[in-house]
């Protein structure tokens, strides 16, 4: 009988298995096997460790990735393309990056370290649990084959490109807990069709949506007080969108080559960056209301934009940086009263011929407004309204210089 203990002894000491808790889940460990006695584990573990202070993982045969623990997962600011492990790259390295399919972050994890799960590709579900608060830079980038992912409450920001990339995104629900999307946070996600931001965000980084060219619908909220540059450029499928009264200025390229047909600039606004509507095809009406006091470089389109009618309300002229802040084929509405001083402004009268006294517009119905129904607006270069031309002299009539 004491034989066959003994021998039973070294049988056990040879395997060397052992017990293991982690965050309450129990694995049977053993040198070359790990057999799970619960529902996350999935087969064999075939890499484990530490990523982050008091956060560990383990990945299994079917590439799951499983990361445990209490505490902050550790950034990592370096990629790379070879076999070579770096300093500063997420343990799983590169060839574990290409396979890992799923990832689970359990209960106790705090923030997604930055570029945890950069590129990779096979990686269609990740499960985020509520004890989260941060989504790092490039948490997430490039994870083309990632179509949905749930962003618990108590989040409270998305980092720098943390989603950019994940083309088969097709909608996002931001929790009220979030204060700020960083810079191309959902850049080049081109499957996204719609997304609502919570009035908790107060800011939204440069080129956040840039090319989301499926989004057709965003809210913006009151609590949002400035657009960032290219926000939303390259958005081809946005039509109508919302500027709030909270927001006082609109970037360069906000809305470059977005697809809005029509836009309302509230009284909130003081600046309009250069190129902030540039390129945009479809856009026919823009009201800018009377607060607005700068207007950058080809802020509106500059080609084919024979259609675009451009209000406003102010009587005092916006101050533009180029000549080239608007082009040359929209037709511009400036009030009647403040005629002479629009014509006679710096920039303004090289546009003379496109600007019509505020009499004439009722709005965005001005589109394709008869020319015939505008023949009793006549001024002299002064902006006086007149009855009638003299049989010398330069006139505007309907928005064009005459000379008799």
């Amino acid at each position: 009988m004491k034989r066959l203990l003994g021998i039973l002894s070294v049988l056990v000491c040879a395997t060397s298995m052992s017990y293991a808790q982690a965050d309450g889940i129990a694995t049977l460990q053993s040198s070359d096997v790990d057999i799970p006695l619960n529902d996350v584990a999935k087969g064999k573990v075939i890499d484990s460790g530490s990523c982050g202070k008091g956060v560990n993982y383990e990945l299994y045969e079917d590439y799951t990735l499983r990361i445990y623990g209490n505490g902050a997962m550790d950034d990592y600011s370096t990629y790379s393309n070879t076999t070579k492990l770096l300093p500063d790259q997420a343990p799983w390295g590169i060839e574990l990056y290409k396979k890992i399919k799923e990832v689970v972050i359990e209960n106790g994890v705090t923030h997604i370290g930055g570029r945890s799960f950069y590129k990779c590709a096979s990686l269609t579900k990740a499960t985020i649990p509520n004890s989260m608060k941060s989504i790092g830079y490039d948490a997430f980038s490039d994870c083309t084959r990632l179509a949905n992912i749930t962003i618990p409450n108590g989040v409270t920001s998305i980092r720098n490109r943390a989603f950019n990339g994940c083309t088969r995104l097709t909608s996002i629900t931001i929790p009220n807990s979030v204060t700020s999307i960083g810079e191309s946070a959902f850049a080049d996600c081109t499957g996204l069709t719609s997304i609502t931001i919570p009035n908790s965000v107060t800011s939204i980084g440069e080129a956040a949506f840039w090319r989301c060219t499926g989004l057709t619908s965003i809210t913006i909220p009151n609590s949002v007080t400035s657009i960032g540059e290219s926000v939303f450029y390259g958005c081809s499928r946005l039509t109508d969108l919302t500027i709030p009264n909270s927001v006082t200025s609109i970037a360069d390229g906000a809305f470059a080559e977005s697809g809005l047909t029509s836009i309302t600039i509230p009284n909130s606004v003081t600046s309009i960056g250069g190129g902030a509507f540039n390129g945009c095809a479809k856009l026919k009406y823009v009201k800018i209301a009377k607060n607005v006091t700068e207007i950058g470089y080809q802020a509106f389109p500059q080609t084919g934009d024979e259609n675009l009618v451009i209000e406003f309300t102010s009587e005092t002229p916006a101050t533009l940086y180029s000549v080239e802040s608007f082009g040359y084929l929209c037709t511009i509405y400036v009030p009647e009263t403040a005629l002479e001083t629009y014509l006679n402004a710096k920039y303004w009268k090289d546009h003379a011929d496109q600007i019509l006294p505020k009499e004439q517009t009722t709005g965005i119905n001005l589109i394709g407004y008869k020319q015939s129904e505008k023949k009793s607006a006549i001024y002299d270069l002064q902006g006086n309204k007149v009855t009638e031309m003299q049989s010398k002299g330069i006139y505007i009539v309907n928005g064009k210089k005459v000379m008799k």
